[in-house]
């Protein structure tokens, strides 16, 4: 935990990278806009809930042989002066991956999972993060565990169009490079997940 003093400072990527590398212990950090920010914590449902979709995702490509990598949330990028850890990252096949860097390209998919849904400063920082994921072509799940939610968040939508909310009763589906993909959102949205 950073003293209060540091949330929230304004500073540059490089500074950024210096700046967390002096910090003890094991945070997580992020630069949006400039501003430097200690990642809020998840709580256990959101952990075993990204866990959850990052093994889906693993099996998925294990068993249908469509090849691509997938990271958790030690994996982070830089896009446009900003530094982002999705919970869940996915790398199509032929991109550059490499496990033991912590500074990659952005990804193809992003999954980010919502601590607290009524925190307006975690939904202002995911606000900030789905611009610079837009930008740099990411295509994004929100995970709202409260809601029982998955927002798409997919930039090449033709026409443009806000996210596709989708519900317990409704199977998210892998884009065209994750192919065969189909996970029944009750499985994620199960009484033993959210207890």
């Amino acid at each position: 935990m950073i003293p209060p003093e540091l949330e929230r400072i304004q500073m540059t990527a490089e500074e950024f990278d210096v700046f967390v590398e002096s910090i003890p212990g094991d945070g997580t950090y992020e630069l949006l806009d400039g501003v430097f920010s200690e990642k809020i914590p998840p709580g256990l449902v959101e952990v075993e809930l990204a866990g959850y979709l990052y093994a889906c995702i693993w099996l998925h490509l294990r068993h249908s042989g469509s090849g691509g990598n997938v990271s958790a949330s030690y994996h982070g990028f830089k896009a446009s002066g900003t530094q982002l850890f999705p919970g869940v990252n996915y790398y199509a096949p032929g991109r550059a991956f490499d496990f033991y860097s912590d500074q990659l390209d952005p990804p193809d998919l992003a999954v980010e999972v919502v601590s607290d849904e009524s925190n307006r400063q975690e939904l202002n920082d995911l606000a900030a993060r789905l611009r610079h994921y837009r930008a740099a072509g990411v295509i994004v799940w929100v995970v709202l565990p409260r809601a029982q939610r998955v927002e798409i968040h997919d930039p090449a939508a033709d026409p443009p169009q806000g996210p596709v909310t989708l519900g317990p009763d409704d199977v998210l589906t892998g884009p065209a490079f994750l192919p065969g993909f189909r996970l029944p959102l009750r499985e994620i949205f199960s009484e033993e997940v959210r207890s």
